[in-house]
């Protein structure tokens, strides 16, 4: 296969990885530019293949700690947690159980409840995940 291809591959997967930061697809990326690299020394199609299986292989098996320790190791907070205990404003009411809507922070978010939401009355987010929040009302100060 033509160095250029790899190339090609390489760059694609690369795209890919940095549009979902997930650090598996950078190893590939790299193993696929690694052949690139040395396709002009290897004549066949298979033992091409071979070394990208080997280098993506053994790249990913030896960084995947590394990038373990240094994805736990983060000093800011998810924005799920960074959520938790902010206040908000009931913008559509619901019934327990319910979808409301919610903004918070200026921002608007799915909400559940245990309580009866009105439209106006402030929440107080006890729980979030990526697309709905878990909120109450808040006590009047």
């Amino acid at each position: 296969m033509a160095w250029w291809i790899w190339l090609i591959v390489a760059f694609a997967i690369g795209i890919v990885e940095v549009a979902t930061f997930t650090f598996v697809l950078l190893w590939i990326a790299l193993g696929a530019f690694v052949t690139a690299i040395l396709s002009p020394l290897i004549g066949s199609v298979w033992g091409q293949l071979l070394l990208f299986a080997v280098v993506s292989a053994v790249l990913l098996v030896a960084t995947r700690p590394l990038v373990r320790r240094w994805r736990q190791r983060r000093t800011y907070p998810e924005r799920r947690e960074a959520m938790i205990d902010k206040r908000g404003v009931v913008v559509k009411e619901a019934q327990p159980g319910a979808f409301a809507m919610v903004r918070v922070q200026g921002e608007l978010w799915s909400a559940r409840s245990g309580h009866p939401l009105r439209r106006g009355q402030a929440v107080v987010v006890r729980d979030a995940t990526a697309t709905v929040l878990t909120v109450e009302p808040a006590e009047e100060e």
